[in-house]
């Protein structure tokens, strides 16, 4: 804990998408009074990492690190829909397709953490999850699922009840031994004990106002292509969640009910897409256009994959990645700054046990996961070879 009168008790964070509402959450818990400041809208903003409707909640990936916090998170969600009594995860089950080694790799990392996984021929899973029209042996994840994202900030919001304040941008930082002083665009100066960082691609500049060195870690953000399709007219067969891994790592998942683009199959490429340079998340002007190069191998996927949908799509948008170079996130605390980013489009599952880590970090206490590996001084990537995957 950090050493504080109790009236100092206080926390500033900067960022209003998933990560600061999770961590304002974790914080207000721990019975510090929290102040959020956002520099654009509401949360979930059209430039907001956090924006849209549908995540996949997964357990599935080939590093078991990320297994093991997967399954916290989920117990983190379960407490949130408890607490505001909203619908925020549903179990689907979900196919995953890819090549031999990586199903092997997944599979190992499920069963080590005891969690179900069944390796099935294309012709079972399509009899057991109807829509995949998969050509090989693929797995069946049965505790997949699909998070309800904009609920999700809702619910985040609701149960930290904290300041929120909207278009309140941050010009300078600075830390002492014994606090955080905040100054924002209208002049404004906020003290507090400690600051947590979770502005998107803009988190590590400003962490650089307030003395903490450049990250080799870090990489720019960019902006990844999304399309929704509809089923067709002659079937009402919904395609499960599924992610294709490879060089494309094509995924998809079912829409749930609530928003704009309710009842239709999102489908989007995790790579990371063309790079936004400078990035100002209060910028009104749109991300970019469609690209079509990067809705072809959406629109390709939905043809390969998904005969039950029309493959031409009927809405579609970009979405920010916030990245690292690793794909690894960038969870750390230099003094009195902590900063929680480089999410690089992995990270939504996982949102509440993230905000546990930074508020642990910000006490000064010590995570339930070692946290070393998702440090801001490991080495980048002209030292380090190629990027990993931990997608």
């Amino acid at each position: 804990m950090i050493g504080v009168v109790p009236d100092d008790h206080r926390c500033i964070v900067i960022g209003a998408g998933l990560l600061g509402l999770a961590a304002a959450w974790a914080m207000a818990r721990r019975g510090w009074q929290v102040l959020v400041l956002e520099a654009a809208g509401a949360p979930g903003h059209e430039r907001s990492g956090s924006k849209g409707h549908a995540r996949i909640f997964r357990l599935g990936y080939p590093d078991p690190l990320y297994v093991e916090m997967a399954v916290l998170a989920r117990t983190r969600w379960w407490d949130l829909q408890a607490v505001t009594g909203r619908r925020l995860l549903e179990v689907t089950g979900q196919v995953t397709l890819g090549e031999e080694g990586t199903l092997d790799a997944i599979a190992e990392a499920l069963e080590a953490a005891g969690a179900p996984v069944e390796r099935v021929s294309a012709s079972t899973a399509a009899r057991r999850l109807p829509g995949i029209a998969a050509t090989g042996t693929v797995l069946v994840e049965p505790d997949s699922g699909v998070l309800a994202a904009d609920e999700c900030l809702r619910a985040l919001q609701e149960a930290a009840a904290v300041d929120l304040r909207t278009g309140t941008c941050v010009t300078s930082l600075r830390q002492s031994p014994d606090s955080v002083t905040v100054r924002t665009g209208d002049g404004s100066e906020l003290q507090a004990a400690s600051a947590i960082i979770c502005a998107g691609p803009a988190t590590l500049g400003l962490a650089g106002l307030a003395g903490v060195g450049e990250a080799a870690v870090a990489a720019g953000p960019s902006v990844p292509q999304v399309a929704y399709f509809a089923p067709r007219p002659d079937t009402d067969v919904v395609p499960p969640v599924f992610i294709e891994w490879g060089d494309d790592m094509v995924y998809g998942l079912p829409v749930p009910g609530g928003g704009p683009h309710a009842g239709t199959f999102k489908v989007a490429q995790h790579v990371p897409g063309p790079g936004l340079g400078s990035f100002d998340p209060a910028d009104p002007l749109p991300l970019v256009a469609d690209d079509p190069a990067l809705l072809a191998p959406l629109t390709g996927a939905v043809a390969r994959l998904l005969p039950s949908l029309d493959p031409r799509p009927v809405a579609t948008e970009c979405c920010v990645y916030d990245n690292s170079w690793d794909t690894d996130f960038i969870l750390d605390r230099v003094g009195r700054i902590v900063v929680g980013c480089g999410t690089s489009g992995h990270a939504f599952k996982f949102g509440p046990l993230l905000g546990e880590f930074l508020a642990e970090l910000a006490e000064g206490g010590r995570p339930e996961v070692e946290l070393s590996r998702f440090g801001l001084a490991r080495i980048g990537p002209s030292a380090h070879g190629p990027a990993s995957k931990a997608r």
